[in-house]
């Protein structure tokens, strides 16, 4: 070996000797150090002995803790916030309010705590508060806003929540402030039949919302809403007038006591409908003054009044026309039975009559008015005292309407003997 290789083996020898002296230095002779491990997580233990009994920890003063170490360095290696444990056992609280638990420190596995001294801790204690805890079951209600487009109708009575009810489990400060549970939904613009899948929200007795802590489970957080929107229209009511009895439809007003209607059904169906809908005719000839007439309401099959209403009344109101009553003496007698005497044992009769305030007046004005009584005795042809229905003629004034038909009194006898030449 050459004497510069021997002294280059050797300054290597020297170099590795010097760094073996070096680490025992640093690990035996001279092994403290310290350091600061900061944010160590403080847990609470035995919150599931704490369920237990019907008790919840909703809130701890101080969630992190700060500590200065000295150990050798070789364990200071070891200790950092994530490998050092802080914890406070709650475990023997039995009843809500709030208390104040010691911190206890515990080291990894591969570290001794007799090779650690902890020089100061930022805190010694945790105050915890400790709830009971409370369940409710609560009725969903849906909350609509909006308006659906026109021309639709929005059957929020027919709507379907599923489920139909949520389940809150957790402090009672959380629990006791919910009055109601709503799902909001906004049906602006909706044209057809929707399902959604829609957030709880809950509220109390003031109607505002109620914001729950990380404490409170609800169950089930969301739920399925199908909201139906059928096609709809609004439709007017109305009726025929026909005239007749001395009274036309200027003489007439007809009031409905519903006068329009909303229905739905499908599109197609609902889109064939006209706007206005005939309930039936009045008769103006048989009406009286303040008569009130009921109607069926009959929609076609597939449309549904959304009112409800199946009558519908129709009140009438004449005007400008008066019923009276007139005396009529001209009574006719047709198709006498031969060979026997008539009599009639009624002279004057009085005979119902209605038309124009004006025109009436005149009638009862003019006895020989125009208006008679003519009786048929076709099927008369025996012998005794009858009543016999005499039909009302009114001949001169068209606009005026009589009763059809009277009772008249008439006599039938044998005929006198025709005296011999």
């Amino acid at each position: 070996m050459s004497q510069g290789t021997k002294k280059l083996v050797f300054m290597l020898i020297s170099l590795l000797a010097a760094i073996v002296l070096w680490l025992y230095v640093v690990t035996i002779v001279s092994p403290e150090s310290t350091i600061t491990v900061s944010a160590i997580p403080i847990s609470i233990d035995g919150t599931m002995v704490l369920e237990e009994r019907g008790l919840i920890v909703t809130a701890q003063d101080v969630a992190m803790l700060n500590m200065n170490l000295s150990a050798s360095r070789v364990n200071l290696t070891k200790l950092n916030a994530e490998s050092i444990r802080v914890n406070a056992d709650a475990s023997r609280i039995r009843a809500p309010g709030k208390f104040a638990l010691t911190c206890s420190v515990t080291f990894p596995d591969t570290v001794r705590s007799s090779e650690v001294d902890i020089l100061r801790k930022s805190v010694d204690s945790v105050t915890i508060t400790v709830e009971r805890l409370d369940r409710k079951t609560v009725p969903i209600e849906l909350d609509w806003t909006g308006k659906v487009r026109e021309g639709y109708l929005l059957e929020a009575e027919s709507a379907v929540l599923e489920p139909d009810s949520v389940t809150v489990y957790g402090p009672e400060s959380d629990v006791s402030r919910i009055a109601k549970a709503v799902v909001n939904y906004d049906v602006s613009d909706l044209v057809d039949t929707t399902v959604e899948i829609l957030p709880v929200v809950f509220l109390d007795e003031n109607g505002e919302t109620v914001e729950l802590s990380e404490h409170t489970v609800v169950s089930p957080p969301e739920v399925s809403m199908t909201i139906p929107v059928v096609r709809s229209k609004k439709i007017t009511l109305a009726v025929d007038l026909k005239e007749g009895g001395g009274v036309t439809a200027e003489n007439a007003e007809v009031t409905l006591d519903v006068e329009t209607i909303r229905v739905k059904g499908a599109a197609q169906v609902i889109d064939a409908l006209d706007d206005t809908l005939v309930l039936g005719t009045i008769d103006l000839a048989s009406v009286t003054n303040g008569e009130e007439l009921s109607f069926d309401l009959v929609l076609p099959v597939g449309v549904t009044n959304v009112g409800g209403e199946e009558e519908i009344k129709a009140k009438v109101r004449l005007f400008g026309v008066t019923t009276d009553e007139i005396s009529v003496s001209d009574i006719r007698l047709i198709n006498e039975p031969a060979g026997y005497h008539t009599e009639l044992s009624t002279r004057t009769v009085r005979v119902k009559v209605r038309g124009s305030t004006e025109e009436i007046r005149e009638i009862k004005a003019n006895p020989a008015n125009g208006i008679y009584i003519q009786v048929d005795l076709a099927d008369y042809s025996q012998i005794g005292a009858f009543t016999v229905p005499g039909q009302v003629v009114n001949e001169s004034h068209p606009a005026v309407s009589a009763a059809e038909t009277v009772e008249i009194g008439v006599e039938i006898s044998a005929a006198a003997p025709v005296p011999e030449g």
